[in-house]
């Protein structure tokens, strides 16, 4: 059964700006405010958090797609709460608050991979979004850019994923110069996985969703793990990790399960 709740914390608006459905093995989130372009907001960014952390801990999801409601995926940060808080109030908040630093934290330390579904404007922190995921797909209507430099802002917490998203020189290049770009060009740089024409975005993101849902979830969580932990090793390092982990997953369920049902000639049962 379908469940649809907004998530809501003390503290944040009242108003859901995030929404979070659970079909079958997946995890839908949404940003929910598309008269703001889904700008990302303190109160959009502290719930999606929430969100995040709850759907690690359900262990019936396997995937999670983020969405967003209307035109847009995001337009980045709001720039008039911004405004608002160029001063000592702004510092004392990035100093205790953290809030971007804790999500951009987040889904490389998830256990469950992430599929962005991205439409229109996703500019700045959108395209930062976009980058944090594990996977894209992007409607061919998509505009990307790391605008933070036109308003004399470099994307400070941003620049990571962006980085291991596209590679140095050209995450440099686009924080440098605010450059906006299309579906095709963020295909061609490696920010998206699938460029579909926008009526198919939802289905195409679905699919792919979907049929990641379908996989052992013990190799979708070791897979993933091993992506993210050997980022930083040398190749012998990773090859030697990659070997560690392989010894106790030979001793998993899933794997023998996989194993049976190929030979079987089923679809396995995970």
């Amino acid at each position: 059964m379908n469940r649809l709740r907004a998530v809501q914390n003390k503290g944040w608006q009242i108003e859901p700006k995030i929404l979070y459905q659970i079909e079958d093995r997946l995890a839908r989130i949404t940003l929910n405010d598309p008269d703001q372009r889904n700008a990302l907001t303190y109160a959009m960014v502290g719930e999606l958090i929430a969100a995040l952390r709850q759907v690690e801990a359900d262990d019936a999801v396997r995937v999670v797609l983020l969405a967003a409601a209307g035109k847009n995926f995001s337009a980045g940060g709001n720039l008039r709460e911004f405004a608002a808080e160029i001063d000592e109030r702004a510092f004392r908040h990035w100093q205790s608050g953290a809030l971007w630093e804790e999500l951009f934290s987040l889904p490389p330390q998830m256990t469950k991979p992430v599929v962005a579904a991205v439409q229109g404007y996703a500019l700045a922190g959108g395209t930062g979004l976009t980058a944090l995921c594990d996977l894209a797909v992007a409607a061919d209507d998509a505009q990307f850019g790391m605008t933070e430099i036109k308003i004399g802002l470099f994307p400070l917490i941003v620049l990571p994923a962006l980085r291991r998203a596209v590679g140095d020189k050209k995450a440099l290049e686009l924080s440098l110069t605010g450059a906006i770009f299309d579906a095709q060009e963020a295909l061609r740089i490696g920010l998206v996985n699938q460029v579909v024409p926008a009526a198919e975005l939802e289905e195409s993101a679905l699919t792919l969703a979907r049929d990641l849902a379908e996989k052992s979830r013990e190799a979708l969580h070791l897979g993933k793990r091993l992506f993210w932990d050997t980022a930083g090793m040398t190749y012998a390092q990773a090859l030697a990790y990659g070997r560690s982990l392989r010894v106790n997953y030979m001793l998993s369920e899933d794997l023998r399960e996989g194993v049976s049902a190929f030979m079987e000639k089923r679809k396995p049962n995970w």
